[in-house]
């Protein structure tokens, strides 16, 4: 069993039970939650940026009861559960919901559940990740938030690439794709994308190919396909832009990407952009991702 956040004794006002007086007056409940982290990334360098955000969720638990008005506890613990492990992208969470004074003689009445993101709301997502202002240092800081937010599930190589576009004499990218597996919807992913981008300090400008400090774009959503508010499912990247296809071909090479029914092996044997120079950083294999702070030129970076 992995390390775990503990969210103990959270006590809330809702509406909460069977009979008419409940159904007018806001009583207390009791939650504990738990749900799965990494704690030796946090300890290692005891910084509250590579910690989960319990804080985030904490507050989240709180608003989404405030507003909640069920009958049973058992609702109540279902309900809170789902939406922890759809809006957080969570794996699991472990809940108990308790209700003080609900029985004559009892401290209090309550129900303790373990729930699981299920394959049939999971999807694997692809992110590409570039840079080419202290990339290694803001590629890394948007990896380790990737992996806090979601769990990294592969990773490919890092790769030197020439600008595509933009001002002359920009110095070149770092490049990398991620997959994770998620619950969340796309809208949501976006807003995690542009808050992190932010937080690398990304401004964003006219110049869609000029210097940036991190880059992500979401590449591929599971199945779907479609124009969305401020993004398209699958970026049309993957077939045009070298640094998105190759790193996408080293993790996914069997992958049919949907709307076009090809595979990405496939894609990559056509490429004809033979002016976008692309080189495989293999001194930094993807399994020293998981421990920067003694990797050489990382750390020197930090």
């Amino acid at each position: 069993m992995g390390d775990l956040i503990h969210l103990k004794g959270l006590k809330v006002r809702c509406i909460i039970g069977i009979f008419e007086w409940e159904r007018k007056r806001k009583q207390d409940v009791i939650l504990d939650l738990s749900f799965p982290t990494s704690v030796a990334r946090a300890a290692q360098r005891d910084r509250i940026q590579d910690a989960l955000d319990y804080k985030r969720i904490a507050k989240s638990t709180i608003a989404f009861v405030e507003k909640s008005s069920y009958q049973l506890v058992e609702t109540l613990a279902e309900r809170l559960a789902q939406h922890l492990i759809e809006k957080f992208g969570l794996p699991r969470v472990r809940l108990s919901v308790s209700k003080p004074g609900a029985i004559r003689g009892s401290q209090n009445v309550g129900v303790e559940i373990l729930r699981e993101a299920t394959a049939e709301n999971t999807e694997r997502i692809y992110f590409s990740f570039g840079s080419n202002i202290e990339p290694l240092f803001n590629i890394k800081r948007g990896l380790e938030s990737l992996d806090r937010r979601f769990g990294i599930s592969s990773l490919s190589h890092l790769y030197e690439t020439s600008p595509v576009g933009g001002r002359r004499g920009q110095p070149s990218f770092l490049n990398l794709m991620a997959s994770v597996g998620t619950s969340l919807d796309p809208i949501s992913i976006r807003q995690w994308i542009i808050a992190t981008e932010k937080k690398a300090g990304r401004k964003r400008s006219k110049d869609r190919n000029g210097a940036r400090t991190l880059d992500i774009d979401m590449v591929l959503w599971g199945n779907l396909s479609g124009h969305f508010e401020g993004f398209t499912l699958p970026h049309p990247d993957i077939t045009q832009k070298a640094f998105v296809l190759f790193p996408l071909l080293e993790i996914a090479p069997n992958l049919v990407i949907p709307g076009l029914e090809r595979p990405v092996v496939e894609l990559a044997h056509s490429f004809k952009a033979k002016d976008q120079k692309i080189r495989q950083i293999r001194n930094l294999p993807p399994s020293t991702f998981r421990t920067w702070p003694v990797i050489k030129g990382w750390e020197a970076m930090k």
